[in-house]
């Protein structure tokens, strides 16, 4: 203790201890000249000594490191900037995919202790969905005592005003707002008292931005009347900007679940089981003390009690799955599904983005290391001199390293600023909503300071050992890294040659249907709590009135429009390998319409519940070298096969797809289909109008597939153009780090060129010793870049739309333009090579 009071006092006290050190020198150097003149000794080591006796010197040394690292950076502003910026492109492009994924997972919700907070999804061996029925959902929240509150929200749109355009609702228990601690900019929020009785007047809280577009951000908003599906809503609240609800995608309005049957004519939502009824997003509070794991026990014991009330409707040991918020947050959508609940098809993606990032900082402290590499060869005096006066190698080590970090804190600088801009700028033109706030926070700046030490470390102590050694010799360093920046490099040419070629396939390549004259309409019938008979009589009176409509040449029917993003996904296993196969449920009219030809059987009938068509894909995958026909899959019996078409995985390449007869229990889930003689774009608001007319009770949604095709091509082209760059910087960076190979190998390698060119060496013979060490290291950087590419590759198969990960153009491409880089890069340098003059290399030597 005595020995930390002492060095805290010797930081709290500094000043006054070497004053007083200083007087006590000065008396004692005096008292030994008085003493016959003895010597007192070398003032300045004593002063030393004692201030290692007091502790804490380190601190001194390290500012004393740290302002000489700053004197000699600033007296190189040209390697200085260089270094910063060739940094700031490498953390700044890991910051920017730090920073998305914080966004999404790791920044908690902006709500009200977001770490109880939990998402229920349903769960059984054979079933699963994101959507639970709201009579559950209330007998859950009636009987739980593990969740201090349950929440549900139903997602959907409404007609407003003239029925023109359409409203993004949220239809929420009433202690939403409570639960999630918002307060209101304007008015008040949901008052889980009185707005939760049925017979209550409808009252809506609007968000921020719909007040602003629809209500011109009216002060006296609040009191307003609005008419929503036909009735007339009251304006009771606006919450700020900030509010970011449940979910990832923007709300215009949030309404009081208990409304629903007013607003949405024939709705079963608060009393209907059945899968075909709509469902809700179910999030529970967990009570203090309580862990997720006790909370989900309790909810599958009281999930057991009610499949005993309602065995057809709740399944065979169903259980509920709860996520964090945070997580639950990025797929807050619906989705439904037989079969094993697969891993989100995100997540290769995200860990390909972080593999390529972290790709580009390798490259970046390879070239670092290069540069300092070559660095250390013009301060060898520097170095020779501290050596003769003391310096030990530890110290120079330490100081060397002190200049690595120096640059990487300042490269962090600006990879943060850079980083920050670019994520802007990413969710400016993702159209992101407007809570998700890019500031970056501890999370991005701890990230970005983790890998500025690592990169000082990777491009700094491996030259500061190589300066202190007093090599001239590094080449085999230099050409370990300039390897690691070729590898790099060319793994990420060839990942965007790849989806580049995967884009290029995907605009000129047939996808299998005529996506271009056919439009989608879904009514969302089930929604609005239509029967079967109901449900046929509306798409039998639209499709009378279609039928009227020149340029409608055929409509039909399906379960899961194509590119909508909906799916139904059965899982097998063939040969050992995993088999995804999307089901459709189809009405016979449904190939014709989509322009898929038959190529062998027969066509569905409609009502037939025992057959099956198949693609060819999935006949070529389940039952290769034997006749499909009359096979069975999932019970039912295969009587046609036709052509491929990515209708459900547009991006996949091994999609295959299954068509079951649609049912009479399917009507209210199903979408129209329909065929223009024409470009449909014309005819898209007659479609709605008379898909509007026979109901004016609900907002039919139409889609231009050829508009749902271009969003898709657009998502691949902005990966694509994102990765391409990724690529064009690395091939940039490396580049450099070859110029600066080539450049530090003439400089060691003066006298021997000088040597040859006395002896009558010829030009070729000098450019072929310069250049002949790059063979090794690019050769061995280009076989390590063609396997790791090869592995990332595998993860994107999904996304390559027909490319095949190994796709041989892609490769021989990249690396075609690579080696093309390199021999330009290298061929400036070297050529100074053949200007050196023999007698002053050899009398400088």
């Amino acid at each position: 203790m005595t020995d930390w009071l002492r060095r805290l006092r010797y930081l709290v006290q500094r000043d006054r201890l070497e004053r007083e050190l200083a007087d006590e020198m000065a008396f004692h150097a005096e008292m030994a000249a008085r003493d016959g003149g003895r010597p007192f000794g070398n003032a300045l080591r004593l002063r030393e000594e004692a201030r290692d006796a007091w502790g804490w010197t380190w601190i001194d040394r390290c500012a004393q490191d740290v302002r000489y690292a700053a004197r000699v950076l600033r007296r190189s502003p040209g390697f200085t900037i260089a270094a910063v910026l060739t940094l700031a492109v490498g953390i700044g492009v890991n910051v920017a995919a730090f920073g998305l994924v914080n966004l999404v997972l790791l920044k908690p919700l902006p709500v009200a202790d977001p770490d109880t907070l939990l998402r229920f999804v349903r769960r059984s061996p054979q079933q699963y969905a994101s959507l639970l029925p709201y009579p559950e959902v209330a007998y859950l929240r009636d009987h739980a005592r593990t969740l201090s509150a349950v929440i549900a929200v139903h997602s959907t749109k409404l007609a407003i005003d003239d029925g023109a355009t359409a409203v993004r609702t949220d239809f929420v228990t009433p202690n939403f707002f409570r639960e999630l601690g918002a307060s209101p900019r304007l008015g008040r929020l949901l008052d889980p008292a009185g707005d939760a009785a049925p017979d209550a007047d409808p009252v809506a809280v609007l968000s921020q931005g719909f007040w602003e577009r629809h209500l011109g951000a009216d002060p006296q908003a609040v009191g307003r009347r609005l008419r929503l599906n036909g009735e007339v809503v009251t304006v009771i609240g606006v919450v700020p900007r900030e509010f970011s609800g449940l979910r990832l995608a923007d709300t215009d309005a949030w309404l009081p679940i208990g409304q629903h049957p007013r607003l949405v004519r024939g709705s079963r939502l608060l009393t209907d089981f059945s899968w075909e009824a709509p469902g809700v997003s179910m999030w529970g509070r967990l009570r203090p003390g309580v862990a997720a794991p006790a909370a989900e026990e309790e909810l599958a014991a009281l999930v057991g009690v009610l499949r005993q009330q309602h065995p057809e409707d709740i399944w065979e040991g169903e259980r509920l799955h709860g996520r964090p918020a945070d997580d639950a947050r990025s797929g807050s959508g619906s989705s439904r599904g037989t079969g094993t609940e697969r891993p989100d098809d995100a997540l290769p993606v995200l860990a390909v983005a972080g593999t390529l990032s972290l790709l580009i900082l390798a490259v970046a402290c390879a070239n670092l290391g290069g540069l300092l590499l070559a660095r250390g060869v013009a301060r060898e005096r520097e170095i020779a001199i501290r050596v003769a006066i003391g310096a030990g190698r530890r110290r120079l080590i330490r100081q060397l390293f002190t200049e690595s970090l120096l640059l990487a804190a300042m490269g962090a600088a600006a990879g943060v600023a850079l980083g920050h801009a670019t994520l802007v700028a990413v969710m400016r033109a993702s159209e992101a909503p407007a809570w998700l706030d890019p500031t970056p926070d501890w999370r991005v700046l701890a990230f970005a300071g983790a890998a500025a030490v690592v990169a000082a470390v990777l491009f700094g102590l491996a030259p500061a050992f190589q300066a202190v050694r007093r090599r001239r010799s590094g080449t085999l360093l230099r050409q370990t890294l300039v390897a690691a920046q070729v590898a790099a490099s060319c793994v990420l040419l060839i990942v965007a040659g790849l989806l580049v070629r995967a884009l290029d396939r995907a605009m000129t390549a047939d996808p299998g249907f005529d996506y271009e004259h056919l439009l989608a309409v879904d009514p969302s019938l089930a929604a609005h709590g239509y029967s079967l008979g109901a449900a046929q009589a509306y798409f039998d009176t639209v499709e009378g009135r279609l039928a009227a409509l020149p340029g409608i040449t055929a409509v039909s029917y399906a379960t899961m429009p194509p590119l909508s993003g909906r799916t139904g996904v059965t899982h097998l296993v063939v040969d050992g390998r995993p088999l995804d196969v999307h089901v459709n449920r189809v009405d016979p009219r449904f190939f014709q319409t989509m322009g898929i030809p038959l190529v062998r059987g027969r066509n569905l009938v409609r009502g037939e519940d025992g057959t099956v068509v198949v693609s060819e894909s999935m006949a070529l995958a389940r039952w290769r070298g034997e006749d499909p026909l009359g096979r069975q899959f999932d019970g039912r019996t295969v009587v046609g096969i036709v052509a491929n078409a990515r209708t459900a995985a547009l991006q996949d390449p091994e999609a295959v797809e299954a068509y079951f007869a649609a049912r009479p229990a399917d009507m209210p889930s199903m979408v129209m289909l329909v065929r223009a003689s024409g470009p449909p774009k014309g005819l898209a608001p007659f479609v709605a109008s008379i898909a509007r007319s026979a109901d004016q009770a609900i907002f039919p949604e139409v889609t231009l597939l050829g508009t749902s095709y271009s969003q898709r091509i657009r998502q691949a082209g902005m990966t694509a153009a994102g990765v391409a760059l990724l690529g064009g910087s690395a091939l940039l960076l490396a580049c450099l780090g070859i110029v600066g190979l080539v450049a530090y190998s003439v400089s060691q390698r003066t006298k021997e060129i000088g040597i040859r060119m006395a002896l009558g060496a010829r030009a070729t013979q000098v450019l072929s010793a310069v250049l002949g060490q790059l063979t090794r290291p690019v050769v061995l950087g280009l076989a390590a870049g063609v396997v790791g590419a090869a592995l990332v590759a595998q993860l994107l198969r999904r996304e390559l739309y027909g490319v095949s990960h190994l796709d041989p153009v892609a490769y021989a491409a990249a690396i075609c333009v690579f080696s093309l880089a390199v021999v330009l890069a290298a061929l400036g340098p070297a050529r100074r090579a053949l200007r050196v003059d023999p007698l002053m290399a050899l009398r400088d030597e």
